[in-house]
Order: C-alpha cells, then sequence, then structure tokens
C-alpha cells in the first residue's frame, strides 16, 4: 500500500508500510490499518475507534453494523491488534524527498517530530519569521539565513534580529560609517561623530557669528569674519575708534574728523584731515583773501598764492596807498602844529593882555609845562619803538620783501620829515617857554584866568597826539601782519611737509599689514597642503603595511624590505579562481615570492579538485638566483594561515608534515605552470580546510571572498 500523506486527526493509519499489513488490521470504514482498533462481535471486522464514531453520527440507525447492518452490534477493543499494528514497519512519509528511514509505527512519530529526526521533515522557523523548510537546513536558516536571527552589529556590536540590524538599526546606528552630507574628503565618519565633523567641515553651510545674514562654507568663515564681514569689528584707521565695518565705512567716514577730504578750493594739497580743514582754509594757497594793504586803502582780493604776486605788481599804489596816508599823517600833524601856533598867539595876546594874572598862575603853567614835556616824552618813546619794529621788520623782510624796500625807505623819509617837525614845534615851545619865563611875572596873573583855556589845550593836544600814536600803531600792526603772514607760510610747509610723511608711512604700513596678511594666508594654505600630503602618506604606507585594507598579488616588494637577518618573515600570497580551480581538479600555483631579501624562493600549491572534501597545500622549494649565496639543506619552522577577509582574526591556522628531501637545493624537479622548476614539496598539509568551512560565512569571518583566499607563510629561520 503507497500512500501519499499523513493525518493524525483520526482515521486509521496512512503511512507507507514496508510489507502490505494483514487484511485483518485494516478497519473497514477508512481501509488504512486501524488506529485504537476495535472487533465487531457479530461480522468479526476491525473498526478504527474514530471511524466508529463517525459513522455513528452520519447513519441514520446507530446501532446497527455499519458492514453486516446486525441491530445486534457490539464491539470490543481489540489490544492484540492494536500491539501488531504497532509494531508493522513503515517508510518514513518523506521518503519521496530522500529520507530512507524505516521504523515501527511506534517510532515514527519521534522521528518526525525530534530536533534530531528526520531532516527532510517541513518544520517552521524557530524563530518565528513564519519560514517552513526541511529540518535539514534548519539549523543553517537559523544561524545564517532567518531574518530574525540574532546577529551583533559589526559597528556597535549590539544584539538584535537581522531583520531589525540591518534595516531599522543600521539606519540609526551611532557607530555606522557614513560620509559627510557635504561630499567633502572625509569619509568613514561614525553616525554619532557626524555632528562634530559638521562643525569642522570646510563645506558646511555656516551663519555669519556676528550676524551680518551672510551664510557661507565653514572654509570661507575666517576669510569672511576677518576682512569681508559688514560687521566686522574694525578700528577707524584715521581717528582709531572701534566699530562695525559697515558703520566705519559709511556713516562714520562722512564725519571721522581725521578723514582725509580735498581741499575745497581743490590746491595742490592731496588730502587734509576734515577737522583741520579751517586752519587749512588760513593757509591755502587757492583761498581768496584781502590785500595786506587793505589798511592803508587797497579794496583787491586774491588768492593766497597771488599775494607775493599782486604786491609786486600794486607796489606803487601801494606805496601811494602808504604815502597818502603818511601825507595824512603828516597833515594831521602840521595841523596840530598851526593849531599849535594859533594857540600860542592867542596865548601870547592873553599872556600880554593878563600879564598881572600871569604870576598867579605861575605854578599852574609849570604844571602845563611839566605834563607837555611828558607829551614829549610820551612822543619820543614812541618814536624809538617804531625805529625799533622798523629795524626788526626790515631785518625779517630783508630776504623775503626786497621789493617794499623803497617803501619802508620812503616810509622812514616820511617819518623823519614828521620828526624833524616835531623837533622844530619843541623847539618853538622851548622858545615860548623862555619868553613864558621872562614874562612870567607879567602873565601870572592872566594864567590864572586862562587856566580852563590851557587845560582844554593840553586835552587837545593830547588827543590829536593820541590819534597819531594810533595811525602809527596801525603801521606797525600792517608790518605784523607780514611777519605773521611769512611765519604761517613757513608752518604751512612744515605741516604739509608733516602729513606727506605720516601719510607715505601709514600707506607703508597698510602696504606692510597687506603684505603680511597675504604672507600668513600662504603659509596657512602651505600648512594645510603639507598636513594633507602627509595625511595620503600615512593612508598609502597604512595600505601597504595592513593585509586587511591592500592585498598584493606579488610579495616581492614585501619581501625586499626584509634583511636575511629578520626571524619571522610574514608573506601573504593571494589565490584567485577558486571555483575554476576547484571543478577542473588541477594544480593551482601561486605567484613565486621570496622569504627575505636576497633569500630562498618559493611558491605554494593549491589542489583543491579532492574529492575527500578537503583543500590540500604544498610549499614548495624553487630555484632562485641567490642560491649560491645561501646555506643548504634550508633550515626553519614555517606556519601557513588561511586570512579572515573581513577581520583580523579567527584566521586559520594548519601545521602541515616536512619532507627533507623538500629542502635540498633545486637542480632539477617538477616544473611548474609558469615554467619554473622546483622541487619536491618541502611542507604540505592534505587536509588544510574542508570546502564546507571555507565557504562557510559568518558577520565575523569570511574566508573565500570574491572567489579568492589570501594565505600567509610566516617562515622562521634556523634549526627546525
Amino acid at each position: 500500500m503507497a500512500v501519499a500523506t499523513t493525518s493524525y486527526g483520526g482515521g486509521g493509519y496512512e503511512y507507507q508500510f514496508v510489507d502490505t499489513p494483514l487484511d485483518m488490521f485494516v478497519c473497514k470504514i477508512c481501509q488504512y490499518p486501524s488506529r485504537e482498533p476495535y472487533l465487531s462481535e457479530c461480522c468479526g471486522h476491525t473498526f478504527c475507534k474514530s471511524c466508529l464514531e463517525a459513522a455513528k453520527r452520519v447513519t441514520t440507525v446507530t446501532k446497527a453494523c455499519p458492514i453486516c447492518r446486525d441491530e445486534e452490534f457490539v464491539t470490543i477493543r481489540n489490544r492484540q491488534a492494536d500491539r501488531a499494528i504497532r509494531s508493522l514497519h513503515v517508510f518514513c512519509t518523506n521518503k519521496e524527498k530522500g529520507c530512507e528511514w524505516q521504523g515501527e509505527v511506534n517510532d515514527i512519530i519521534n522521528h518526525l517530530g525530534n530536533s534530531d529526526g528526520c531532516q527532510f521533515e517541513n518544520v517552521t522557523c524557530s524563530n518565528d519569521c513564519g519560514k517552513c523548510l526541511q529540518r535539514q537546513y534548519l539549523i543553517g536558516h537559523v544561524e545564517d539565513e532567518c531574518v530574525r536571527r540574532k546577529v551583533d552589529c559589526q559597528y556597535c556590536h549590539i544584539t538584535g534580529e537581522y531583520q531589525f540590524i540591518e534595516d531599522e538599526h543600521k539606519e540609526q546606528c551611532p557607530k555606522f560609517p557614513i560620509t559627510c552630507p557635504n561630499k567633502c574628503e572625509a569619509d568613514n565618519i561614525l553616525r554619532e561623530d557626524i555632528d562634530e565633523h559638521r562643525k569642522m567641515c570646510p563645506l558646511e553651510e555656516v551663519t555669519c557669528p556676528n550676524d551680518c545674514g551672510m551664510t557661507l562654507q565653514q572654509q570661507y568663515l575666517t576669510t569672511h569674519v576677518k576682512m569681508e564681514c559688514p560687521r566686522l569689528k574694525v578700528d577707524c584707521q584715521y581717528c582709531h575708534i572701534t566699530g562695525e565695518h559697515q558703520f566705519i565705512e559709511g556713516e562714520h567716514k562722512e564725519q571721522c574728523p581725521k578723514f582725509p577730504v580735498a581741499c575745497p578750493n581743490k590746491c595742490e594739497v592731496v588730502s587734509v584731515p576734515r577737522d583741520d580743514v579751517e586752519e587749512h582754509m588760513k593757509m591755502c594757497p587757492l583761498e581768496l583773501i584781502q590785500c595786506e594793504y587793505h589798511m592803508v586803502g587797497c579794496e583787491e582780493r586774491m588768492a593766497r598764492k597771488d599775494q607775493k604776486k599782486h604786491n609786486k605788481e600794486k607796489m606803487e599804489e601801494h606805496l601811494s596807498f602808504t604815502t597818502r596816508q603818511l601825507s595824512n599823517t603828516q597833515h594831521n600833524l602840521v595841523n596840530c602844529q598851526v593849531e599849535a601856533v594859533d594857540s600860542k598867539d592867542k596865548l601870547t595876546t592873553k599872556i600880554t593882555l593878563t600879564g598881572k594874572d600871569l604870576a598867579a598862575t605861575k605854578q599852574h603853567l609849570s604844571s602845563a609845562v611839566k605834563t607837555i614835556d611828558q607829551l614829549i616824552q610820551r612822543l619820543q618813546q614812541t618814536e624809538r619803538d617804531f625805529k625799533d619794529e622798523l629795524c626788526t621788520t626790515r631785518e625779517n623782510l630783508q630776504t623775503t620783501q626786497e621789493e617794499t624796500k623803497g617803501k619802508f625807505v620812503e616810509m622812514i623819509k616820511s617819518f623823519a620829515d614828521a620828526q624833524k617837525e616835531l623837533a622844530d614845534t619843541k623847539a618853538d615851545l622851548k622858545s615860548t617857554q623862555e619868553e613864558t619865563r621872562k614874562t612870567k611875572d607879567d602873565l601870572t596873573q592872566q594864567l590864572a584866568v586862562t587856566k580852563q583855556e590851557a587845560k582844554k589845550t593840553k586835552d587837545e593836544l593830547t588827543q590829536k597826539l593820541t590819534n597819531t600814536q594810533r595811525d602809527l600803531n596801525t603801521t606797525k600792526q600792517q608790518l605784523a601782519t607780514t611777519c605773521q603772514n611769512l611765519t604761517k607760510a613757513e608752518k604751512e610747509h612744515i605741516t604739509l611737509a608733516a602729513n606727506t610723511d605720516e601719510v607715505l608711512a601709514k600707506l607703508e604700513t597698510k602696504f606692510q599689514t597687506k603684505i603680511t596678511e597675504i604672507e600668513t594666508a600662504a603659509q596657512k594654505r602651505i600648512t594645510e597642503l603639507e598636513t594633507k600630503l602627509e595625511q595620503k602618506t600615512q593612508q598609502i604606507e597604512l595600505i601597504i603595511s595592513d593585509p586587511r585594507i591592500f592585498w598584493y598579488n606579488t610579495v616581492n616588494y614585501q619581501a625586499s624590505k626584509l634583511s636575511s637577518g629578520d626571524q619571522v618573515i610574514p608573506v601573504i600570497v593571494k589565490m584567485s579562481e577558486y571555483t575554476k580551480k576547484k571543478s577542473d581538479k588541477v594544480n593551482w600555483y601561486s605567484d613565486s615570492f621570496f622569504i627575505h631579501h636576497k633569500g630562498y624562493k618559493m611558491c605554494l600549491n593549491v589542489y583543491a579538485g579532492r574529492s575527500s572534501g578537503y583543500m590540500t597545500v604544498y610549499l614548495f622549494l624553487m630555484k632562485g638566483p641567490y642560491d649560491d649565496q645561501l646555506r643548504w639543506p634550508l633550515e626553519g619552522h614555517c606556519e601557513v594561515k588561511l586570512l579572515n577577509q573581513i577581520s583580523n582574526s579567527e584566521h586559520h591556522l594548519e601545521n602541515g608534515r616536512y619532507q627533507d628531501n623538500g629542502r635540498k637545493r633545486v637542480t632539477s624537479g617538477i616544473v611548474v605552470t609558469s615554467g619554473e622548476r622546483c622541487s619536491y614539496a618541502m611542507w604540505f598539509s592534505d587536509k588544510f580546510i574542508s570546502h564546507e568551512q571555507l565557504q562557510k560565512i559568518t558577520p565575523t569571518c569570511q574566508y573565500l571572498k570574491d572567489d579568492s583566499i589570501f594565505l600567509q607563510v610566516d617562515y622562521k629561520l634556523g634549526t627546525v
């Protein structure tokens, strides 16, 4: 009987039996070997307990036998048949899938249900992932394929379900390496460090800390803040107050008292500090000024630089004005003299008429004479002061105003004439005094009468003398103005020279500062490039030195760095095309290598096509270019490792066997695929690693990757 399915819910045993069960064991209702068999007393047929109960539920005659229809239907439990049926041998229900198990009915449940039972039985994944598969694949599925298997994150090492780790967790893992969102040169940045990286990333968009509203890349922030930001705190280069760059360059520059501005008259002075413009205008050669002889009548206005030219051109006119002024002064003096003569005549007449009164007024006349003497002394003192001032002025202006010399000579002559006239007046006064003395006895009474008139005359003379002195002071002031103008011109020249030196010094300082800034920026850029170059060099050296980062097909470069004095020489060899070599069942030779610089030459041979399920590894000694200088036979000890390609741990190490004849110098022997000759293998391992273990992949270990393996040969020179 061949049955394809299994049912545990009721009815007979639906298994495929090795031998056909006896008819007496078969249920007459379900036609399968009975489960919990009952024997009918009426007809002797066997029924399953569940089949009888089902038949009673569906038939209208519940007490009749389902076979013979005897109403006296009675059944008894057939325990002997039950034991016999349970001891029958059956095939596994998964026979068609490949299971070769045979056993009693009592054992099939355990065979199908136990974890170490039928490997072809369909079971559900124990991780509740919902996957149904054969038991033989359950372990591999649970350990390597199940999306709900427990794995460790290779970055942060927390444990969780594979599906969670690979999907949701990988998007949040703080240790997961990601690239910079700004696509800068940095890579493999931990997710938890991305915020710190962005604080230093040169391509990160940042806002100016001065709140100027500018957004720019971080690599340009320093330059912007120090040199370009409109709200940068800077010092005014003119008055040195501190403020924002925008304010200093805008509003403040329009008001800065030290800001250099052009002369309003557009003179040759390049620039003048704003608060010195008024002082500059007092010396500006283009400023319109009054003629320095306006006090004597010249009303023309000219540029300050044309003053000397004007004086030269108008010299005669100025002398005319001065002569007229002196003439007026002389005329005034003559008028005074005439008035004095008239007064003298009147006094003489009055003295004659009032001689009797002269004695009474003698004392008063003496006082009047003394007053006149004092006035004369004051006039003499004024004369001396005027002479001294003229001498001083003549000495100061001798080199710069030769053209006015004649004018001053004429003025001095005119003054001398006036002095002479004053001397004559004095002589007349003295004569009058002598005559008065002669007649003082007669005039004593008259003087008493004319006391008031004499006082009035004295006042008038005093006023006239004061006017004369004021005119002389005016001339003196003109001369002082000339001297002052010369002094101002000299100061203007000195100031202009000082300003020029200051401007040149400021320009030189600014230029030097700019050069320093450029040199600093260039030095900084050179330092950055040197740092990057050093980092790239370190990365290249790391790639060369670390076999986990980069693998070499040949190891001559690595071997050339070693010396014969090294005790342990690691050599890494890459073997490619594993699948092809395994299927072709051919010898798989590596590239040749030296175990040290100018040392022994060797190669590896891998045979992956053995039916035993293991990969065999041989180490051959080859004929090399330095054999004449080496010691024979070769002595030492080697270890061959199969390297883990995703971690620096869990490497597979296998200590094989040595052959002494393989350590001798190569003169003849087998020829490898490259055409080079080698002797017999000096070391071999016939069960280096099984193909199952080689192809197995775990989260922390993978030997076969990209159809290639890496073998590391560690050879220790010396006695074995």
